[in-house]
This record gives structure tokens, C-alpha cells and sequence, in this order.
């Protein structure tokens, strides 16, 4: 059951979704007063006398990017204190421990580079025409300064972010969807406030074993994150694994896997039911991997959902703390708490399915699901899963990332189109598209 905290910041994100949406040469009484609450939330915070002047320059009419980077704060800040209070929820309600470390840390920009700051101001124009009014003129101007962002490796995750939203600007779908265009804007942003400092890394040895794949993309972007437990000298930690790769639309199913080559060992691990062995692979802060096959290779058999329900399961033997994220990356969505569930029920209705351990409910995240290798029949027959716990539209799902079949065999999302990795089409897109670009740089040189 959300807080009634969690409600009221909620409907204040939406009123602030409004302005966006109705653009700020367009405000009403309303959305005047939704400036005010604004301004009135961040009284007595170091926010505090540079929300009042924003808004007072918002309120008439006054739209320079310094308001507009302030407002994207403090949508950001809301969210924040919704991320730290649902998960100090949940990990209550499963009876976990917090993990008390230092936060990850980004540098803010002494001055904003010219490609950021064109960027701060086509965002700025967006928040000023409104999103229900934007026109293809405004959008694809941004296309020249979108096409710098992505030739510079310091601003990937800028430019990653951006050509999602601006195919889906180019669309312009019947109906819009607002929170999430809200959000992109905001992390948009974001980005051009600071540049991430890539923590200290430290070298670790040890046996990892792979729980299993999270897939995201859109038309020209890939990314997954692996999860998974690594046993080393210290107490076992939660770890991951996440890459991304531009794509084009050719790229696609099983294909998208010949991207990601040095995947080809995870994926073995996972398959074979293999854990890994790493010698000095390098491990940072926030316990990420800094993925290095060549420091990797297969070791002794392991049961995944075994060593999956020690650390996560509903009554944990052995749980496991997640490190903490960077204050501006928690966001609500960007929730993933593992969760093993054993001896389950799973309900079917006309809302939807869930799968219920005792007294604990659990709705399944249907959409995730759909076309992958853990379909509902499935899950109806495994009874026993290994997934995450994510939050969406007000309401927590689980994500099932990996089961077993009846010979104890394992089965987990993106099974079926590794194993291109064995034997890749000879006339594959990824090969294709790189040996043309290969022949153009031969014949430039």
C-alpha cells in the first residue's frame, strides 16, 4: 500500500507534467498555481530562493534555460524521495538489509559545453511550445546537434537517451504519452548538468554465477544487464553487467546478440548451467563489472535457482544487500529488487496475472513476458522462478527472468536467439553492415 507522501508527490508530478505538456507561453490560473505548490514544496531546502526566482520568471513569462534546468530538478528531486521510500518499503517487507556505502558520485560542469548547451535550449523550446504542439520543423532541427552528441564518446548516455525520444517525436503518436516523454525530458536534461566520474575500480577473483538477462531497446539502441551473485574473498554481492550498442532496424531477434560478441561466455554459463571463474576483472563502486571475457571462464556446475533462492528468496538464508544508486538516477522506474518465488499460485484474470506465495501477492508484469521463453504456460507448469521486482504506474510487478524445466535444465529470457553465438546466418546483418563500413574506411584511407 503506497503512502499517502508518495500520492501527493505523484499528483505534483503530473500538475508539472501539465505545464510540459501545454507549453509555458500557454499557462492558466491552474498551471500558475502548480508553479506556486512548487515553490511552496522547496521552502527551507537549499532549493529554496532559486525555485522562488524560477518560478517568479515562469509565472511572467520570463523562459530562459536556467528556469527550465531548475524545474527539471525539481521534478527529478520528487521522484528521488519516491525511489528511497519505496524501497526502504519493499526491503522491509521482505526482511532485507540496506546496504550502507558511499553513493556514486558525478561532477557538476564548471560551464556548459556548447553541444550540452544546445541541447539545454532545444529542451528549453520544447518545454516553451508545449509537447501537445510541437511541429516536425522544431524537431528535426535538433537532428545536426543529435548527430554530434552521438560522435562523442563523453556523451553517450545524452545521446542514447535522445534519439530514442526523437524517433518517437517524429511519430508523434494519437496519444501522447505524456509521463514518459516528461521523464525523457527530465533525464535529458539532467544529463547536460554533469558528467558521470567513473568511481575507483577494484580487481576481484572469484566464482560468478549468472541468474539472468534483462533485454531493453528501442529503433537504435540495444541494452541488457545481467545479473548476477559473485562469491570472492569478501561476503557474496549482488553484481551486474550491462552493455548497449547502437542498432538500425535490420538488426533484429537472435541478430541482436552478434552485437555483443564478448556476451558469447555469459551466455554459455547460463546455458550450460556453468558458473564463471574470474581472475582480476574489474569491479566498481556500485557493483558493476567492467565486463572483460578474457578474464573469464567456465568452471563447476551450479544450480541457478538455487543459489538465486539463498540470496533472494521470500525467507533468504543468506540475503544479499543492493549497492545504492547515484542520487539522479533514482528514479522509481530504475527499481529492480530480485526476488526468487517457489511453490507459487498463479492467478489468471480479466486484470491480469499474479502469482501468490502464502499471503503475498505478486502481479506479473505480462508484457515483459509476451514472446520471450517464459510465457504464462510456462510459469504455470515451473513453479519456481527467479525475477525482479519492478515498479510501474503505481503498482509493483514481478519480471521473470529465469526458470528451469522439468530435468532441472534452465530456461531464462533470450535462451533461444543465443544461440546464433554457435552458428551465425552467413548472410547476417551485423557481418553485412560491418564489412560495408570496413570497406568505406579502406577506401577513405
Amino acid at each position: 500500500m503506497l503512502a499517502a507522501e508518495f500520492s501527493a508527490s505523484n499528483e505534483l508530478i503530473q500538475a508539472i507534467d501539465q505545464l510540459l505538456l501545454t507549453g509555458f507561453t500557454n499557462l492558466n490560473h491552474t498551471h500558475q498555481t502548480t508553479l506556486q505548490r512548487l515553490a511552496q514544496v522547496y521552502q527551507g531546502t537549499p532549493l529554496e530562493a532559486a525555485m522562488l526566482s524560477s518560478v517568479t520568471d515562469l509565472s511572467n513569462g520570463v523562459l530562459q534555460p536556467a528556469s527550465f534546468r531548475l524545474l527539471a530538478v525539481a521534478r527529478a528531486a520528487l521522484q528521488t524521495a519516491q525511489y528511497d521510500q519505496l524501497s526502504q518499503q519493499l526491503r522491509a517487507q521482505l526482511g532485507r538489509p540496506n546496504l550502507d556505502q558511499p553513493l556514486p558520485t558525478s561532477a557538476a560542469l564548471e560551464s556548459t559545453p556548447p553541444l550540452l548547451s544546445s541541447v539545454q535550449h532545444w529542451l528549453s523550446d520544447l518545454a516553451v511550445m508545449g509537447f501537445a504542439r510541437l511541429d516536425q520543423a522544431m524537431i528535426n532541427a535538433f537532428t545536426p546537434t543529435l548527430t554530434q552528441l552521438q560522435a562523442n564518446p563523453d556523451y553517450l548516455r545524452t545521446a542514447a537517451l535522445l534519439a530514442g525520444w526523437m524517433h518517437e517525436l517524429v511519430l508523434q503518436p494519437e496519444q501522447l504519452p505524456l509521463f514518459r516523454w516528461a521523464d525523457l525530458w527530465t533525464r535529458a536534461m539532467l544529463s547536460t548538468l554533469s558528467i558521470s566520474v567513473t568511481p575507483a575500480t577494484q580487481a576481484i577473483s572469484g566464482t560468478l554465477y549468472p541468474l539472468g538477462f534483462e533485454w531493453r531497446q528501442h529503433s537504435t539502441l540495444v541494452s541488457w544487464v545481467l545479473y548476477a551473485v559473485l562469491e570472492s574473498e569478501a561476503a557474496p554481492r549482488m553484481v551486474s553487467i550491462t552493455q548497449s550498442a547502437y542498432k538500425v532496424a535490420a538488426i533484429q531477434d537472435d541478430q541482436l546478440w552478434l552485437l555483443f560478441p564478448e556476451a558469447s561466455v555469459l551466455f554459455e554459463s547460463l546455458s550450460t548451467g556453468k558458473a564463471l571463474e574470474l581472475n582480476n576483472q574489474q569491479l566498481l563502486q556500485g557493483g558493476q563489472l567492467l565486463w572483460d571475457a578474457a578474464a573469464a571462464s567456465l568452471g563447476d556446475k551450479y544450480d541457478l535457482l538455487a543459489v538465486a533462492e539463498r540470496h533472494f528468496g521470500l525467507n533468504a538464508k543468506q540475503p544479499i544487500a543492493q549497492a545504492q544508486l547515484a542520487p539522479e538516477q533514482r528514479h522509481p522506474v530504475h527499481l529492480a529488487e530480485p526476488i526468487v518465488l517457489s511453490n507459487y499460485q498463479l492467478a489468471q484474470t480479466a486484470e491480469g496475472s499474479s502469482l501468490s506465495v502464502g499471503e503475498q501477492r505478486f502481479k506479473l508484469d505480462l508484457d515483459a513476458i509476451n514472446g520471450t521463453e517464459i510465457d504464462v504456460d510456462v510459469l504455470e507448469s515451473a513453479q519456481r522462478l527467479f525475477g525482479l521486482l519492478r515498479f510501474d504506474a503505481g503498482e509493483w510487478f514481478v519480471r521473470p527472468l529465469a526458470t528451469s524445466l522439468k530435468k532441472g535444465k534452465p530456461l531464462f529470457v533470450g535462451l533461444e536467439n543465443g544461440k546464433v553465438f554457435k552458428k551465425a546466418p552467413k548472410n547476417n546483418a551485423v557481418g553485412i553492415l560491418k564489412e560495408r563500413a570496413s570497406r568505406l574506411l579502406r577506401e577513405k584511407s
